[in-house]
């Protein structure tokens, strides 16, 4: 089941980077109403959120119970100045934070795969958790970009 997930988490961040390369740089500036992001913005937002994951991850892994930190994604834009930003290197980053998650996950245990640390909101959340959270993440937003073609 484990590697399933990991699967379909490799096969949303190869669909979302592809639907983000089809964009035109017009498309991917697009806003598409009021008080909603641009592409370019999903595309920034998914790099920001990915280096979370990819904390909670190596911490879930690494430390007995850790606490997990939660993420105020409508104070990123503006907070990690998202107008100024590269989509080239956003999507860099995506690829490569997918690449190393992959790496790590792939090597786990069944054990390690249900190592638990305390979100603040969410309670308890084992590894697989985090990777399906992350996974249904990807996919809510290859959606959005999707909408912007």
């Amino acid at each position: 089941m484990t590697k399933e997930i990991l699967a379909q988490f490799l096969a949303a961040t190869a669909e979302f980077v592809a639907t983000a390369e089809s964009l035109s740089e017009e498309q991917l500036n697009r806003v598409p109403a009021p008080g909603e992001w641009s592409a370019a913005y999903v595309i920034h937002h998914l790099a920001d959120s990915d280096a979370h994951f990819l904390v909670r991850f190596l911490n879930l892994l690494s430390v007995d119970s850790p606490a997990i930190i939660p993420f105020d994604e409508e104070a990123f834009p503006s907070s990690l100045h998202y107008e100024g930003r590269s989509v080239a290197t956003s999507l860099y980053s995506i690829k490569s934070s997918a690449a190393h998650v992959n790496d790590i996950l792939s090597q786990i245990s069944d054990q390690e795969w249900t190592r638990s640390g305390l979100h603040p909101e969410r309670g308890e959340v084992t590894v697989t958790d985090v990777l399906r959270l992350t996974t249904n993440h990807r996919v809510g937003h290859i959606d959005q970009l999707k909408a912007s073609s």
